[in-house]
């Protein structure tokens, strides 16, 4: 049987549909481009702004921690250091009020894992931050929003969404749930440490003024972010037979001295 053929320039069957959906794709394509909605450009702008790197403190002598450092915040079991949490390419170049934290194995400094070291009064004392003294850890000025790093009591709605502790997130507001201190990790010697000043590289335990808690990485919890697998970060005071908080409340204060690292 002969097979009838057409010359290239002849158009047969829908036609007419098939080149106006060419046309609607390149459309879409051009619009999302103009507007920044493409996946390669959101990629490119996290990387430029969350991303981008940035200089911790340098140590002092004595390496003794001041109000004004720039610091990460490092778990010591997991090595994964407090960062904000973004489960999806946003096209801002900003972090959002409110935004979710969790403990990330992306440890370089960035603006989404380094906090500034404030005072309650909201001014920057050329002090040293000493054990039990109240402070506020907020995020950098610019892509980091200068959000402060805020907890609450657990409630039936807003919790941590897999522990079920009291959640731990990043917002603008001002209040008692913001503020925290540091305590010496050994319970025996916790009072006779108050009033001394906080070194750096030093085990911790970061206490919330508020609901008295701890703040914990829950490494049992994780969650699949652009990022990574990070683990839930929640205020729970965890204690072992001895009345001692267990390895999920001790953290370190890392500057950019190289031997902290």
């Amino acid at each position: 049987m002969a097979t009838r053929t057409y010359n290239p320039a002849v158009r047969v069957g829908n036609w007419i549909e098939d080149v106006q959906l060419e046309e609607d794709i390149i459309k879409d394509f051009q619009e999302k481009k103009e507007s920044g909605n493409l996946l390669i450009q959101k990629t490119q702008n996290v990387m430029t702004n969350l991303l981008r790197a940035e200089n911790l403190s340098e140590s002092r002598e004595g390496g003794v921690l001041m109000f004004g450092d720039r610091i990460n915040l490092q778990h010591i079991a997991t090595s994964a250091v407090l960062s904000a949490k973004i489960s999806n390419l946003q096209s801002c170049a900003e972090l959002k009020n409110p935004c979710e934290v969790s403990a990330s194995q992306m440890t370089s400094p960035c603006p989404r894992n380094v906090f500034q070291i404030c005072s309650v009064d909201g001014e920057i004392p050329k002090r040293p931050l000493c054990y039990g003294q109240k402070f506020i850890m907020r995020t950098l000025p610019g892509p980091g929003s200068e959000l402060n790093l805020w907890s609450d009591r657990a409630t039936f709605t807003k919790c941590a969404p897999k522990s079920r502790h009291p959640m731990v997130q990043l917002s603008s507001e001002s209040s008692w749930n913001v503020v925290w201190q540091i305590l010496c990790r050994n319970p025996l010697v916790r009072m006779e440490m108050e009033g001394r000043p906080v070194r750096v590289g030093e085990p911790v335990v970061i206490n919330h003024c508020n609901t008295n808690q701890n703040l914990a990485c829950m490494s049992q919890y994780r969650t699949r972010t652009p990022y990574g697998s990070d683990m839930e970060v929640c205020c729970k005071t965890v204690l072992d037979s001895h009345k001692a908080e267990t390895q999920e409340n001790i953290w370190r204060l890392v500057t950019g001295c190289a031997d902290q690292q």
